[in-house]
């Protein structure tokens, strides 16, 4: 999935419907296959805007200006010869296969997942949880998703976490990061952590090597135990070709905001 629309979904997701960027992203939005082909002139024409509008809304998405945007517009399957790939991985393969083996691949992992999950980890997560006032949940797409869902089953249980949407949101909240910062980070790769994964050429991100911050991480690679700093990990290893790390996030999560419901209510 291209950077502009991840950053535009992000954007209409939480900007007020009456704004001026609201507007203009919703418009991107609905001529998404016409953009990387106008000029800045004919968008701010089409949203009855001007072209300094139009180039702020691009700085606004954290692009250098509107040629960056449309750069970044492309859409392209497996862009980055990601083996996860949404597309590649489920959808095509349903369509190929069948759903059989779809459901009986999230069967056998979620079995494996009950029989060799880390449980002293799963303590260990929901005890920093506790220790820590303020606490981070952090990812790309769908493992977004996954921290989103965390911060909801969380706040049930009296506890509140913050997540972004936005990757550069994310990006500046680490860098700034200090000692009482927990961040816990869903990444089924482990590419969160070392890649900027949707920008174009996913450049090296090292800042995760100089932050301050307390670094958790659910993740299905097993390297990432190794990484200096990573205080601890929860790996959810593949069983199958399928990538049902969706289903893994909800069960380990469930598992923690468990275990902290209890260290909760024991203090």
């Amino acid at each position: 999935m291209g950077l502009l629309i991840i950053r535009l979904l992000n954007l209409l997701n939480n900007a007020p419907a009456n704004s001026t960027n609201y507007f203009i992203g919703l418009t991107m939005i609905n001529h998404y296959e016409a953009i990387k082909k106008m000029s800045i002139g004919e968008f701010a024409e089409l949203c009855h805007v001007s072209k300094s509008t139009v180039s702020k809304f691009a700085r606004t998405l954290g692009f250098d200006d509107y040629s960056d945007l449309k750069d970044n517009a492309a859409f392209i399957e497996n862009r980055f010869n990601n083996p996860l790939n949404y597309r590649s991985n489920i959808l095509f393969a349903m369509e190929q296969d069948g759903i059989d083996p779809y459901f009986d691949a999230v069967i056998k992992d979620m079995q494996y997942l009950k029989e060799h999950l880390d449980m002293p980890a799963i303590t260990r997560f929901a005890q920093a949880i506790y220790d820590h006032k303020k606490v981070f949940a952090f990812g790309i797409l769908f493992s977004e998703s996954a921290a989103i869902d965390f911060q909801f089953k969380l706040a049930y249980n009296g506890k509140f976490i913050r997540t972004f949407q936005d990757d550069i949101v994310q990006e500046e909240l680490i860098k700034s990061a200090d000692e009482q910062d927990l961040f816990i980070i869903f990444t089924n790769s482990g590419d969160y952590l070392t890649k900027q994964q949707i920008r174009n050429g996913t450049p090296r991100k090292d800042f995760f090597t100089r932050t301050k911050a307390k670094v958790m991480v659910i993740t299905s690679n097993p390297e990432i135990s190794d990484f200096s700093f990573v205080k601890e990990a929860i790996i959810f290893p593949h069983q199958t070709s399928y990538q049902t790390h969706a289903y893994m996030y909800q069960m380990i999560t469930d598992l923690i905001v468990s275990r902290f419901k209890t260290i909760n209510e024991k203090k």
